[in-house]
């Protein structure tokens, strides 16, 4: 300990405390960097590891499958409130003519659907399954919920399906017969059964 007596000198050292190098505080973002480099830096190495280990046969995915079309509620009679699954046959070439009887000019591979509108159960089944007997190989049937036509009716989409449509119409028993290609957009016949179709 010095011998001195204390001046000044002493008081002015003792007043302002220790010198020296300091560093001021870190900030809370430099504090915090460290982290954040591994919360960002850490899953982008592992998407990268993962796409180089998992994608590199460079072939595209499969596209996903199309479920096949069905009879949506329309105003039109051909799918208008259909409930039961439309069964359908495989088309076959248009070329194909009916059997003897039917005529030359009827296509049996046209697409045909019988709504039932009579409210009796399983009627455009039978009327389906008449039609199948006869050879047709595109019948299906559904229920029909819409308030027209109010009699029974065979729609077809064009003229070049009259004598297909005329065919059908004898075969079943049905006289009234339209041209209407508003009503048969999914299917080249439709044929809405109503209440008068069984008391003919």
């Amino acid at each position: 300990m010095s011998q001195y007596p204390e001046d000044e000198f002493d008081v002015a050292a003792r007043q302002r405390g220790p010198e020296g190098v300091h560093r001021a505080p870190p900030s809370l973002l430099r504090a915090l960097a460290p982290f954040i480099a591994v919360i960002v830096i850490v899953p982008l190495l592992a998407w990268g590891a993962v796409s180089l280990l998992g994608g590199g046969d460079g072939e595209p995915e499969a596209a996903p499958t199309t479920p096949a079309a069905t009879v949506e509620p329309t105003e039109d009679p051909a799918t208008e409130g259909s409930t039961e699954e439309e069964t359908t046959a495989e088309e076959e070439p248009d070329e194909e003519t009916s059997e003897p009887g039917l005529g030359e000019d009827v296509v049996l591979s046209t697409s045909v659907s019988v709504l039932n509108g009579a409210g009796i159960g399983g009627l455009a089944g039978e009327v389906a399954a008449e039609l199948t007997d006869a050879g047709f190989t595109a019948v299906g049937a559904a229920d029909y919920g819409a308030a027209s036509p109010d009699v029974t009716t065979l729609y077809y989409r064009n003229g070049d399906l009259a004598a297909t449509a005329e065919a059908i119409g004898e075969l079943v028993g049905i006289d009234n017969l339209v041209e209407a290609p508003s009503a048969t957009r999914n299917v080249e016949i439709a044929i809405v059964l109503r209440a008068d179709y069984t008391e003919s």
